[in-house]
């Protein structure tokens, strides 16, 4: 594989597909995320990405207005976090040449800057509206996987050669709290090492409800505690701590009760587990009939709007957690909702706000309010841009007479004999749902060029309830393998796959997983997996969440022997034959580079063709500009040279077609 391959057929395939869909250079919004509503409820407020210049240059990120009730859509400050005072004052994190800041807009409309030493990761108004509370991460803290897993660079004009110090003792990767209001009109500190604050909320106007550790260190996350602050000094009033892992802290209006969601958890931001409620002091875990939340917000003292995952269906729904009466506002097995998890924001007493996508259908802020999403606003591809193929829900069995169930997307025509790719999601605790074009990278493509795509969610995957999940723990790379080969038997008996042209990748645990495969059988013509795990000794050492791997296997990363071999990839390569391209990013701390150097390693030594891929200025999981569309290129590039028969897609035809008329 050439260092640039831009000028092939797989990079112009790429990016004709993702031009059309982004509508390149035209400046137009094609998402939406964080959404927040006006106190008058007459404007919705949302980040939003457009791709102004080239596909290379990368997305612009902007906050919009979305006027109601005509529906229209403004640009309104180059920044993201916008948050809306009772009093009818914003706050958002202004995106400028210099860097961020702080922006605060007043009643009369004037804007105040101001400087903050850090990356704000959220704002939230005090009920009163009088004080702004910031959560603010050091300059050189580390990011979670699911933000690309890297560790943030402090600004300086320091000398080019010196070279990157750590310690353990560095006093700039924490997570604190700030106050800001018109009273001081500076930044005051709230907390201060060694409290480490992942999530706040405002518990009434005096206290605040967050997810904190006492070390800064992203492994500290999974033994975080719920605990009540005072909101002026920092102290600890009351605390919790979960069996497992907590996330989405919320608060009721009145702050007598407050709510979160426990479960086990493989990545910090991935929550998706039960509804847990603190009523006098006593938590309690409420019933909601098999369902898995991934969102809380309270909508009065006892009520909680709450959206989540049971099985193929997404839905958003509310409890009485006194009653327990309990009522759906939407429920959805060919739609779903949010980002990384479904995600919805409680508007009034009886509605929602939130971004619905599905496999064709793009995304779009709706109003749930029973029946019918009410579409506000929607982002459409360009014109001739057209979704490739079609999505269905799928279900096998495996091996162990357990049910698995995944996505299938099949290609337009008869599904016969098909070419497959298997893509396998990050986590493990996590799941694939029915989001827009496979939530891209190269599925959508490779539909296009005739493939079938399996999406599988093996056990360990979220929304089949905690014993489910937990079937992972201490077997990752075990039984969990066998069902992805389960699933593609089963594609094969039904005639549909042909089992000579079978592909597999995938990212993070999945890119672990993919790995794992390929040494362990000899079932597929190309591999391409995507920030790996290939050995859990160096691993461990070398990662910035340790805990993760001793959750997940058995054994230890200090004694020879055990899961930390066995399921170590990069032990197991003589005898692999699967051509296989391994990516990864430069910056990656959660599965650090080495990992994906190491297996390049061991698979040439073992004499397998062989290629690696790193993108010097990535973290985890490549999801930076240009990175993404050349990681795409050359997925479909080295399933080109691999998997016989494949047809050119759209893209191929249409250069074909302008080549022959010149």
């Amino acid at each position: 594989m050439q260092h640039d391959i831009r000028d092939t057929t797989a990079a112009r395939a790429v990016d004709t597909f993702y031009e059309r869909l982004f509508r390149s250079g035209e400046a137009a919004v094609w998402t939406a995320t964080d959404l927040d509503v006006a106190p008058d409820g007459q404007a919705i407020f949302f980040s939003g990405q457009s791709f102004n210049g080239t596909l290379e240059d990368g997305p612009s990120n902007a906050i919009y207005r979305l006027n109601q009730p005509d529906n229209t859509i403004e640009q309104i400050a180059h920044g993201r976090l916008y948050r809306n005072a009772p009093d009818g004052r914003a706050a958002y994190v202004e995106i400028g040449s210099n860097g961020e800041k702080l922006a605060v807009i007043s009643g009369t409309g004037s804007l105040e800057r101001i400087q903050v030493d850090g990356r704000i990761e959220a704002l939230a108004w005090s009920p009163n509206g009088e004080t702004l509370l910031l959560l603010v991460a050091d300059p050189a803290a580390d990011v979670s996987g699911v933000e690309g897993g890297y560790a943030m660079r402090a600004a300086g004009s320091a000398a080019s050669w010196l070279p990157e110090v750590t310690t353990t003792d560095a006093a700039n990767l924490w997570r604190r709290l700030y106050r800001w209001s018109d009273r001081t009109a500076a930044l005051v500190a709230v907390t201060e090492p060694p409290v480490n604050v992942w999530e706040a909320v405002w518990s009434g106007d005096d206290a605040l409800l967050v997810v904190a550790s006492d070390h800064h260190s992203e492994g500290s996350w999974y033994t975080a505690s719920v605990r009540i602050l005072d909101a002026v000094t920092g102290e600890e009033r009351s605390r919790h701590q979960p069996s497992d892992q907590v996330g989405m802290p919320a608060s009721a209006p009145d702050g007598q009760r407050w709510a979160a969601i426990e479960a086990f958890c493989s990545d910090r931001g991935l929550v998706c587990g039960s509804l847990v409620v603190n009523d006098a002091g006593a938590v309690r875990t409420v019933d909601l009939d098999g369902l898995e939340v991934t969102d809380i917000h309270w909508r009065t003292a006892s009520r909680i709007l709450f959206a989540g995952l049971r099985e193929a269906q997404t839905i958003v729904g509310e409890v009485d957690v006194v009653t327990g009466d309990c009522h759906h506002l939407w429920v959805s097995d060919q739609l779903t909702i949010g980002g990384w998890t479904p995600r919805a924001l409680s508007v009034g007493e009886k509605s929602a706000l939130s971004v619905i996508e599905g496999y064709a259908s793009p995304p779009a802020i709706v109003r749930l309010s029973g029946g019918d999403p009410e579409i506000l606003a929607e982002f459409a591809p360009s014109a001739d841009f057209s979704v490739p193929g079609v999505m269905s829900h799928l279900r096998w069995t495996a091996r162990d007479g357990l049910e698995i169930d995944g996505w299938l997307i099949l290609p337009d025509g008869e599904p016969n004999q098909l070419p497959l790719f298997v893509d396998i999601h990050g986590g493990p605790v996590s799941a694939h749902r029915n989001r827009y074009l496979a939530n891209l990278r190269a599925a959508p493509i490779l539909v296009d060029r005739g493939f079938a795509v399996l999406l599988p969610n093996p056990r360990g995957s979220s929304g089949r309830g905690q014993r489910f999940a937990r079937m992972v723990k201490e077997d990752m790379g075990g039984e969990d393998m066998h069902d992805y080969l389960a699933g593609i038997d089963h594609l094969v008996a039904a005639g549909i796959v042909d089992p000579e042209r079978v592909a597999v990748s995938g990212t993070s645990y999945g890119g672990f997983m993919s790995a794992q495969l390929v040494v362990r059988t000899r079932r597929f013509a190309a591999a391409v997996p995507i920030s790996p795990v290939s050995n859990w000794y160096s691993q461990h050492f070398a990662s910035q969440i340790p805990w993760f791997d001793e959750a997940f296997l058995k054994g230890s990363p200090r004694e020879a022997g055990g899961q930390y071999f066995d399921r170590s990839p990069v032990f197991f390569a003589n005898g692999a034959t699967t051509p296989t391209l391994v990516l990864a990013g430069g910056r990656d701390k959660n599965t650090p580079t080495n990992q994906a150097v190491e297996f390049f390693g061991a698979l040439s030594e073992a004499g397998v063709d062989a290629a690696l891929a790193v993108y010097p200025n990535d973290g985890h999981s490549l999801r930076g500009y240009p990175a993404y569309i050349d990681s795409a290129a050359r997925i479909v590039d080295w399933l080109d040279r691999y998997i016989p028969g494949v047809r050119a897609s759209v893209a191929d035809r249409d250069t074909d077609a302008s080549r022959a008329s010149l």
